[in-house]
């Protein structure tokens, strides 16, 4: 049996009875027990079912679905679903797609009560899925376990995007009692651990994603065996929304001592992802427009907290007409953000070469991945109006591609090459904030080798990121494993050079000027190497500024 309850919601989807307390989520006196109208869950008793209905202008907003969970539980579910309004199918262009989240007592508002999201893949009822849950010693993917201390709970549904005729929806919420548990012991990973103490080249995937992201991701050590197949050195853990991994990855990085595990995090906006690089326990939002969250908040807040932020695919399925398709893909977040303190843009997400399917297009074969050229316009763009985030690249894989694909699109089927004083987190940060880096599209066995220095007439050296205070430079690059590509130089946005790779290795020397109509950033002058159908190298830019700035 289920007891149902239709939940009254103000435009910022929450209880009327709760006006008065939206900066925290909790009622004033939570001692005092619930707030009239909200549903109890309470173990023997019937699960609940709140049901609603969403229409287009809800699109891109949140509900939080007020619960108050009585004394005595000791698991929570949760489970929902959702069927479209009207008679007409849905397509992928126009689907309805609602996430689910969960915050406890501490609040909706507060990092300490967010108890997990695990966008629509999840808890689907409407599907035959099994609900998430919640125990002190356990819980679901994504989701945190814990105590369940008795009072106002949050069920979040996000409104990721409405079919033109609306929806209906429903969410079930069941307590269930048992034995009082201890949460499992908290294992992260040392942040301070050096996988190798030397200088040189690392490379990394910049958007990995695992368990806690697909359930039908591997477990950690298959997580590990796929990246070591893919020839990575270090491995940026970045799960949907959720932190539950920082807690796991201990044991996994002290058994594999020569690796850097770097967790981090997906932020999920409906507007743009980003992606945070480090544990930030005290910084979990991704609401953007809930509210007053804001994600210039969130960015200087997991800058403040000793992580590094970056923009994902910012132009990935851009435009209305894929809004319910790939919902928040393209970045459209500018305005909220300081690009000038952005670290990083994922200007090649996803595998180099793509299928006409992936695409939804019916094209044969291979073909150079759009969205790439679309970021590198995007890129030099940013870097035309005075900011310069560092160009990395991501598989964001879940680890579920076949065998036979993960060459071309698995963990590190892309890779950045960054150029670090030793392989630990402190060196890396440094090296990808100073642009020490380049991209290799195709991963570290098929991708071509490419050095760069840079050496003015007062001999002042550089390579990949560097600045260097002079009105003109000699450039040369070595390419190894690339002949029969091309060698191309972009300055200022514009390709003003291109050479054949005849030879192996090829060395190529050229003088470029400064521009003294350049920028602020002074004359930018980036490198690509592509064959005749797939860009295989995109190099983080050198800067020429005049003598003496």
């Amino acid at each position: 049996m289920v007891a149902v309850w239709v939940g009254m919601l103000t435009a910022c989807g929450q209880s009327p009875q709760l006006a008065n307390s939206v900066g925290t989520g909790v009622p004033d006196d939570p001692a005092a027990g619930p707030p009239d109208g909200v549903a109890v869950c309470a173990p023997g008793e019937p699960a609940l079912e709140l049901v609603g209905s969403v229409a287009g202008t809800d699109a891109k907003t949140y509900r939080m679905l007020p619960v108050y969970v009585a004394e005595g539980t000791r698991r929570i579910e949760v489970g929902y679903g959702w069927v479209e309004s009207g008679s007409l199918p849905a397509t992928p262009l126009t689907a309805t797609t609602l996430d689910l989240g969960i915050w406890d007592s501490a609040g909706y508002r507060s990092a300490a009560g967010f108890r997990g999201w695990s966008g629509s893949r999840q808890g689907r009822l409407d599907q035959g899925q099994d609900p998430v849950f919640i125990t002190a010693e356990h819980a679901d993917r994504g989701y945190t376990p814990g105590p369940i201390s008795p009072g106002l709970w949050f069920i979040e549904l996000g409104i990721a995007a409405v079919s033109p005729q609306g929806a209906q929806w429903q969410v079930r919420v069941d307590c269930v009692a048992g034995d009082a548990r201890q949460p499992p012991v908290v294992d992260p990973v040392n942040p301070g651990h050096v996988a190798n103490p030397d200088a040189g080249w690392y490379h990394g995937d910049f958007h990995m994603h695992g368990f806690h992201s697909n359930p039908g991701a591997p477990d950690w050590s298959g997580f590990i065996e796929q990246a070591r197949a893919a020839h990575l050195d270090f491995l940026m853990v970045t799960e949907y929304v959720t932190g539950r991994h920082w807690a796991e990855l201990g044991a996994v990085q002290r058994t594999h001592p020569d690796l850097l595990i770097w967790p981090g995090r997906e932020v999920i906006t409906y507007f743009g992802h980003t992606n945070s690089f480090g544990e930030t326990p005290d910084v979990i939002e991704y609401r953007h427009g809930f509210e007053d969250i804001s994600l210039g908040d969130i960015q200087r807040q997991t800058l403040a907290a000793g992580a590094l932020f970056g923009v994902n695919h910012p132009t990935t399925f851009e435009g209305a007409l894929f809004e319910n398709f790939c919902r928040g893909c393209a970045f459209t977040l500018d305005d909220a953000i300081d690009w000038t303190q952005v670290d990083t843009i994922e200007v090649q997400n996803g595998p180099a070469l793509v299928t006409g399917a992936e695409l939804g297009l019916p094209i044969p074969g291979e073909i150079q991945n759009p969205f790439t050229l679309t970021a590198l316009q995007r890129w030099d763009a940013l870097m035309a109006d005075g900011a310069a985030p560092t160009a990395v690249s991501g598989s964001d894989s879940k680890g579920v591609d076949a065998p036979e694909e993960r060459e071309r699109k698995g963990y590190g089927s892309s890779v950045t090459a960054v150029y670090a004083e030793s392989l630990s987190r402190p060196a890396l940060m440094a090296a990808i904030r100073a642009g020490h880096a380049y991209i290799r599209t195709l991963g570290v066995e098929r991708s071509p080798v490419v050095d760069l220095q840079v050496i003015t007439p007062d001999g002042q050296q550089g390579m990949y990121g560097d600045t260097l205070q002079t009105d003109e430079a000699t450039v040369t690059t070595t390419v190894t494993g690339g002949a029969g590509q091309w060698l191309r130089f972009i300055v200022d946005g514009q390709p003003v050079r291109q050479q054949l790779v005849s030879t192996d290795p090829f060395v190529d020397t050229w003088t470029v000027a400064r521009d003294a109509d350049s920028g602020v950033l002074g004359t930018v002058i980036r490198l690509e190497v592509a064959t005749e159908q797939v860009i295989t190298i995109i190099g983080n830019p050198v800067f020429l500024v005049a003598p003496g700035e």
